[in-house]
């Protein structure tokens, strides 16, 4: 595990990393449809019969309907141009933030999930842009307090135009921040604060949130995308069963091979357990994109009803774990000021 950490990627080995995922990339887009079930285009095709059949100026405004007002307005050919850069753009992000052997190793693990999963016209697409500028802000020489306003700002106005719930993760990422940036007795009175808040919020709001997981998969037994789906561990009953459902939300997810042993669960579980370690390996918890990540999967173990949606929705913003600097401690002989020099000269050598 050392030489995972301790051993640094020079520039030359990134780009021709790069190189050979965007090669990768494009194998997989053209002939995805010819090794991919059927499930993994669900989304497309929803999204392409409301271009082609709905009118969708009179149609049900939710999640599908609006993305698929965006891919109407620009159109068919430049959607799946804005598709294919926002691929490349990710895979020349992570490339050029793995500097060290385990950060690339987990690009690789990540960048072949996320292939098959987003390249395809879907509502990912855009949340990856989203999650693209959030890591391009926060790359920026501002304070974290006006990264966070930023992204917070950001994910409201996406959660305001297409999924509601990413405003949850956006008052979550605040309230993470404002834990993070306290101390001692201050910090505990902020948990009891927020802990008393959650329990002031009305059950309806809570019962919603993890229903989704069981009305998503009412009618699903014995389908073919339905092998990984799970439903909640106690009935939703207010708050007091978030913490339980979503604890078992995780298990699930952490250790889905010994509830379905398949391929796919084993590379997905993989993948899950590989970013946990290259974000503590970090200890940059006070980021905020540790935070923005922190968020969002906190967010996710509330209401995804299966592995395959949970981790879709993962590959959407887990590349955002390349933008965390690493921190690392004096034991380790390698002081922090040191560290982030050498990060950014490895930065104007790209």
């Amino acid at each position: 595990m050392k030489t995972l950490y301790r051993t640094r990627i020079n520039p030359e080995m990134r780009v021709v990393s790069a190189i050979f995922m965007l090669l990768l990339s494009g194998l997989i887009y053209f002939y995805q449809r010819v090794f991919l079930p059927d499930y993994f285009f669900i989304d497309e095709k929803t999204i392409t019969d409301l271009i082609r059949y709905t009118d969708l100026d009179i149609s049900l405004q939710d999640s599908f309907t609006n993305t698929a007002m965006v891919y109407a307005l620009i159109g068919p050919e430049w959607s799946q141009i804005l598709l294919l850069l926002a691929t490349a753009a990710v895979i020349v992000y992570v490339c050029k933030k793995s500097y060290r052997l385990i950060d690339l190793l987990f690009a690789f693990l990540l960048m072949l999930s996320f292939a098959l999963f987003n390249l395809k016209l879907s509502k990912e697409v855009i949340v990856i842009i989203l999650n693209l500028i959030a890591c391009a802000v926060c790359a920026t020489q501002l304070s974290n307090r006006k990264k966070i306003a930023i992204v917070t700002v950001l994910y409201l106005l996406y959660a305001w135009k297409f999924r509601v719930y990413y405003a949850v993760i956006a008052a979550l990422m605040l309230a993470l921040y404002v834990i993070a940036g306290s101390r001692g007795k201050l910090r505990l009175w902020l948990v009891a604060g927020m802990l008393l808040l959650c329990c002031a919020i009305p059950g309806d709001f809570w019962d919603q949130l993890q229903q989704a997981r069981d009305v998503a998969n009412a009618n699903r037994e014995g389908l073919s995308d339905s092998k990984t789906m799970f439903t909640n561990l106690l009935a939703p009953s207010g708050v007091l069963t978030v913490v339980p459902n979503a604890l078992f939300a995780a298990v699930r997810f952490y250790f889905a091979p010994l509830f379905s042993l398949r391929v796919q669960e084993l590379f997905l579980s993989s993948t899950l357990w590989f970013l946990t370690l290259v974000l503590f390996k970090r200890r940059n918890y006070g980021d905020p994109l540790f935070l923005l990540l922190a968020a969002n999967f906190v967010v996710q173990t509330f209401f995804e009803p299966d592995l395959g949606s949970f981790f879709r929705h993962l590959s959407a913003y887990a590349f955002c774990v390349f933008g965390i600097r690493y921190i690392v401690p004096d034991e380790e002989g390698e002081p922090q000021e040191l560290m982030t020099a050498g990060l950014n000269r490895l930065d104007e050598e790209i």
